[in-house]
This record gives structure tokens, C-alpha cells and sequence, in this order.
């Protein structure tokens, strides 16, 4: 697909990246998980000079956040004391909180749906951790991922838990300085299992974390925002015929394509749209309801991991971590936007969301949806 695109970018590169010796300092981002302290383990039975960072990117002092990252940096140390490996923590609270968190609230605040998740990556992970890191040391983190010997980002052996859709605007120069020790893993339960046999019984245990920490296992995200994000709640509308059916809780609280839990008639109502203005959440009968259903995005912000810029590339796209890849056709407006248009209709884009494009299992890069193309012709 990318064949001529590849061979030239082959051709300015000149030379691969530096590849990984035994002997080599290789810093692990450690979350207190099962994936991290079992990449730890690897790395250190490969032969490399192992230590583990620990990234605290919450104020525990914040009485609103219910992050546990004391119990997560006691597990840290208790992996790395078994590995015999040196760790230590590291603060990022106000990079975290200025580069990502209020970013967060400000697109909940403007009706979009962000990933908090991406810019983490983006800005802090492979921003501020990487910063910290000497020249010559690698970093190295859980995530379900592979790079080349070119540096180019590639799905993870398992495609239910690849996760590059994440990693999408970190840039080539710091993969090139990245391993992924568990991009070649079969299945989680795999990496449960080697965890079990390696003595990490009490962070094989642990709940898999979803979202950010800090909200909780026990704690609705709505909820969450609704302490820092001061919108009223307001009506809940049929969009076919602006007919009150019940009452939002806020609009921040809401994505395109969920379940409304508006209790109104024989129908079961899900989100279409919310209006700012009027302070309406829009909603339609049924998830297969046609307004749900869309054909093609425009995004903002777009990075391309190599640099190049394609104008005109069949590809894979993802709108969602989850969503099952697509095929779409890339395209660049007049205003010089990144449009993605799918070969088939899909259901539920949502403004603010990453959309993130492959070739086969090469992720090249992604921007967030500024606009959305209804279905043409509509879904009957």
C-alpha cells in the first residue's frame, strides 16, 4: 500500500537506528502493573542494566482524586527489590496536570470527547520522562507495541491489546529510543501467567486499570468531571421531533453513541449530539438509529510520526482504542485538514476523539476530529 512512501522514507533515513547491546541502561517506566514489572523482568534476563522510574502524575493531597499511587509505588519498589534493580520516583504532578488534565476538562467543558490517554503519552511519558533520561539510555514501557529497526511504530502481536492507537503522536526520534518488551507476547493471560512464575503474585493479582487512576474502580466518570466542571443539568430532547424526554445531568457527562438512560416511552434513547447553546443533549431511538452512523472525519492537530506528509493513502483507521480497524481512504481538504473517509459507514465519531491510521500494522500517525461527515447516502 505504502510501498513507494516507504522506500523513500528508507532512503533519508540513510541508516537504522541504533540497536539495543547487552550492557545497554534501559529505564522502565513502572506503573506498579503486571505489564511493566514483567517487562522489567525481561529486560533484566536480556542483559540489560535495568531501573525502574515511577511516575507520580496525581496530588494524592487533592481530597477529589482517589488515585492509589502510594500502593502502586510500594509495588514498584517491592518488583524492583526482588529484580534487585535501583527505582525511583518521579514527579510530574503540575506537568501532568497543565499538559493534560486541564486540557481534559476543557474539551469535556466544550462538548468533546478527548483521550486523555494520548496526550499522556504525548507529553509526559515520552515528553517529561524522556527529558529526564540520559543520551545514551533507553526507555522502556508495558505497553502492547513493536518498532523496527527503523524506529517505525507497529501493532502489538496481540490484537486485542495493541495498543500504538495510544502512541500515535509520540514522535519517531523518541521510538527510536524506546523498547517494547512485550510487543511480541501472545496474550495477556500470557503475560498473567509469567508473572505468577517470575514471584509477582501480588501485582498479577491486581485489577487491569481503565481510564485514569485517579477517578477509581468504584467511581462514575461523570461524577469525577463533576467536581471540576460547573455545567447545569438541562432537557433531553428527541432529535426527530424536539419533543422533551427527560433531563441530562450535564453535557460533559455524555458521548456520542452511549446509552442516554433517559427513561421516556417504549424506546431505549442513546446520544446523538448535545447543543452548547440551548444547553440540550440530543438524542435518538435506538443504536442503530441512522444519525448515529457516519462516513467520514476531518482532523486538527495531525502528527505524523515520521514527518512525511502523504496527501493521498488508502489506510486502516481507528476512531476508539477498542474499535476493530477500518478501512478508509486519506485525503487532505483545501484548509489543509487530514480527512478520513471510510469505506463503510461507522457508528458513533465523536469530535475530539483521536482518529489514527495504519498501513497493515505500521501506525503512522493521527489527529483529533474536528468535524464529522454524516452518511451519504443515509442508513435506511
Amino acid at each position: 500500500m505504502l510501498g513507494s512512501l516507504w522506500h523513500g522514507l528508507k532512503l533519508r533515513l540513510t541508516t537504522q537506528r541504533r540497536l539495543p547491546q547487552k550492557g545497554d541502561r534501559v529505564v522502565m517506566a513502572m506503573s506498579g502493573g503486571v505489564d511493566s514489572s514483567v517487562s522489567a523482568a525481561l529486560l533484566k534476563q536480556q542483559g540489560y542494566k535495568v531501573e525502574g522510574f515511577y511516575m507520580k502524575n496525581w496530588d494524592t493531597r487533592d481530597e477529589r482524586g482517589v488515585c492509589p499511587s502510594e500502593q502502586d509505588w510500594h509495588d514498584v519498589q517491592q518488583v524492583c527489590d526482588k529484580l534487585d534493580i535501583p527505582c525511583t520516583q518521579v514527579d510530574f504532578v503540575k506537568d501532568y496536570w497543565h499538559q493534560v488534565f486541564q486540557d481534559t476538562l476543557d474539551a469535556y467543558s466544550a462538548g468533546l470527547t478527548p483521550n486523555p490517554d494520548v496526550l499522556c503519552n504525548q507529553h509526559i511519558k515520552f515528553g517529561s520522562l524522556l527529558d529526564k533520561i540520559p543520551s545514551d539510555a533507553w526507555l522502556a514501557t508495558g505497553h502492547y507495541c513493536r518498532t523496527d529497526g527503523y524506529g517505525r511504530l507497529l501493532r502489538g502481536k496481540e490484537p486485542a491489546k495493541d495498543q500504538s492507537y495510544y502512541l500515535s503522536t509520540v514522535p519517531w526520534t523518541a521510538l527510536q529510543r524506546t523498547l517494547f518488551p512485550l510487543g511480541d507476547i501472545p496474550s495477556k493471560q500470557h503475560v498473567k501467567q509469567m508473572a505468577h512464575d517470575m514471584g509477582f503474585t501480588q501485582v498479577a493479582a491486581k485489577r487491569e486499570s481503565y481510564g485514569i487512576c485517579f477517578v477509581g474502580q468504584h467511581r462514575k466518570f461523570a461524577d469525577f468531571l463533576g467536581q471540576y466542571i460547573d455545567q447545569p443539568a438541562g432537557q433531553a430532547v428527541n432529535l426527530e421531533n424536539g419533543q422533551v424526554i427527560g433531563e441530562h445531568k450535564g453535557l460533559f457527562g455524555y458521548t456520542i453513541g452511549q446509552a442516554a438512560h433517559i427513561h421516556h416511552g417504549p424506546h431505549k434513547w442513546f446520544v446523538a449530539d448535545k447543543d452548547l447553546e440551548t444547553n440540550r443533549l440530543l438524542c435518538v431511538p435506538g443504536s442503530t438509529h441512522p444519525t448515529l452512523f457516519h462516513q467520514a472525519c476531518v482532523a486538527r492537530d495531525w502528527t505524523w510520526i515520521h514527518t512525511y506528509q502523504p496527501t493521498d493513502l488508502d489506510v486502516w483507521a481507528q476512531v476508539r482504542y477498542r474499535q476493530h480497524p477500518l478501512k478508509a481512504r486519506l485525503t487532505v481538504d483545501q484548509d489543509g485538514r487530514y480527512r478520513v473517509t471510510f469505506k463503510e459507514p461507522i457508528r458513533a465519531m465523536a469530535k475530539g476523539q483521536q482518529v489514527v491510521v495504519w498501513d497493515k500494522d505500521w501506525c503512522l500517525g493521527g489527529g483529533i476530529i474536528d468535524d464529522i461527515i454524516p452518511a451519504t447516502p443515509p442508513l435506511a
